[in-house]
């Protein structure tokens, strides 16, 4: 039976590590001069993350892109481990997973959890606890959707005037603290679309792995969306959705309940 390392103890220092891990994210990033990056957010069975992506070796992307997918275990050994770039951390390790053509992949199995999200309190990230290079958990209620724009693309390098769907957004905690939140590009399609269909009922929404930043004009730390590792879900089927509801309307079963005193 293999040895596995686990995702905290990965280094650059060795070759010869075998992982079992869950491809948690996939999503292809367009690269300055051309081409795509296909990269891989990972998680181990102890819950620990590390960000990968494929070599730019010719042929590489198609082979990973149809033997990884999401939701699945898989064992992997053959890869190259390397400091991250501080721009592009996506998790608390400090490291990257690069997977070359010596990478062996092979199916496994291993441990259900609903999700892998650390849902972030509203206060500490208004009072700026958390590194902005890494992107963060969060769990709310869908306070208002504003009407979807269209608007310049400024992370698209190769073509300025390039436009872009923009949708801001609000959500509440607990304590009634709100955040102010921005999608762009296919996401804030998908936010809008589902916030219309949603829009009758009440909206508790999880995002995994979005982005804190400064407002430039006042300085407000808010939210946006960390480009393909970015994802949101309405009312997810999950006990951490069922607690937050129950809790922010003052009820176990999470609906509001009429209280009649009545005189001895």
């Amino acid at each position: 039976m293999a040895n596995f390392t686990r995702i905290a103890e990965l280094s650059p220092h060795r070759n010869d590590y075998i992982i079992r891990v869950k491809i948690l994210k996939k999503w292809k990033e367009m690269i300055f001069g051309g081409g795509d990056i296909l990269s891989f957010l990972l998680v181990d069975e102890h819950g620990e993350k590390i960000p990968a992506k494929v070599s730019p070796e010719i042929g590489l992307n198609d082979d990973f892109d149809f033997n990884l997918h999401e939701g699945h275990w898989m064992i992997i050994s053959g890869f190259i481990v390397e400091l991250t770039p501080p721009p592009s951390l996506f998790s608390e390790n400090n490291h990257t997973i690069i997977f070359t053509e010596d990478t062996d992949l092979h199916v496994s199995t291993g441990v259900h959890q609903d999700h892998y999200m650390e849902f972030k309190d509203y206060t500490d990230i208004k009072n700026g606890v958390y590194n902005s290079h890494r992107p963060i958990d969060l769990i709310g209620y869908l306070d208002d959707v504003e009407e979807i724009r269209t608007v310049k693309d400024h992370n698209f390098r190769l073509a300025p005037g390039k436009k872009t769907s923009r949708v801001m957004f609000t959500i509440k905690g607990l304590d009634g603290v709100t955040l102010e939140c921005k999608a762009y590009g296919v996401l804030a399609d998908q936010l809008y679309d589902k916030w219309w269909y949603h829009g009758t009922t009440e909206t508790f929404i999880t995002m995994s792995d979005w982005m804190v930043y400064g407002e430039q004009r006042t300085g407000e730390l808010k939210i946006k969306d960390a480009g393909g590792i970015s994802r949101f879900e309405f009312n997810a089927d999950y006990q951490d959705v069922y607690d937050f509801s129950a809790e922010y309307f003052n009820d176990s079963d999470g609906s509001v309940e009429e209280v009649v005193v009545v005189s001895p």
